[in-house]
């Protein structure tokens, strides 16, 4: 997009789409951030209230289901970038949704997510991982083969 508002003589439209270009990445870090917020949100909602076993056995769907909205992302033009660091969220998410719990029940609530803090480090890396195979197989699929 730079290279187009670069070679047009409109200063109006180059302006535009410039500032288009920059606003691109965050607004697909901040669809992918919402969308971790509400999965972490949704994990210790689903500890809480339909899940009564160790939470450490939930760990590998959490992470397959990582990979699978890491892909979906993707295919909403959500950058490998972008869906890694919308991965962070998924740790805020879940605190924010036990101190809510802790608000609303009290000594019943859970008095931690269930997910070590540095389960978030390792979600980001799948979901970029995700996000990139699944751009890159769509990409390969496009171009020809030479």
């Amino acid at each position: 997009m730079h290279n187009e508002a670069d070679s047009v003589n409109d200063r109006e439209w180059a302006r535009g789409t410039r500032l288009a270009a920059r606003r691109f990445g965050w607004c697909a870090a901040g669809l992918a951030a919402a969308v971790f917020t509400l999965l972490g949100a949704a994990h210790v909602l689903f500890n809480q209230f339909c899940w009564r076993l160790d939470t450490a056995e939930l760990w590998p769907g959490i992470m397959i289901l990582t990979s699978v909205v890491g892909a979906l992302l993707s295919l909403r033009r959500v950058g490998p970038l972008e869906a890694g660091a919308g991965a962070l969220a998924f740790l805020p998410g879940a605190w924010l949704t036990v101190v809510a719990l802790q608000a609303v029940l009290g000594d019943a609530a859970p008095r931690d997510p269930g997910v070590a803090d540095q389960g978030a480090a390792v979600l980001a890396v799948i979901a970029a991982c995700a996000a990139g195979s699944v751009q890159h197989w769509a990409t390969s699929r496009r171009s020809p083969i030479t």
